[in-house]
């Protein structure tokens, strides 16, 4: 990454456990692109309830060239009990999802660019 990973937390106290976690995550998808250019990550504690547990939001925003993901996990009725990691998790596939698809359209674009180019 060309801008070092940044991390937010709210409404919550920091975790070394949880920000390594997401150093971890972040480190997989440069794998699958290594020129992303930055990563801002947001874990925030968005409620609590007293049989259901702690809710966590995340949201990712991944900056690429040219073009930026932005990716927000909110838990759902069946993953109220979800941890902070777990929903870290939620966030990270849906954004390994994400840009993977990115990826795909940018290699065909340039695939397409380049047979036209050689059309006579």
């Amino acid at each position: 990454m060309q801008v070092p990973l940044q991390l937010t937390f709210r409404g919550m106290a920091h975790s070394d456990a949880l920000a390594g976690h997401v150093r971890l995550r972040a480190e997989k998808l440069e794998a699958l692109f290594e020129r992303i250019v930055s990563c801002h990550v947001v874990v925030e504690l968005a409620g609590h309830h007293h049989r259901h547990g702690d809710l966590f939001h995340v949201s990712i925003n991944l900056g690429l060239p040219g073009h930026e993901i932005l990716v927000g996990h909110v838990p759902s009725n069946d993953q109220r009990s979800e941890t902070p990691s777990g929903a870290v998790d939620r966030a990270f596939d849906d954004a390994g999802r994400e840009l993977e698809d990115w990826v795909k359209r940018q290699r065909t674009q340039r695939h397409d660019q380049s047979a036209n180019q050689r059309r006579p």
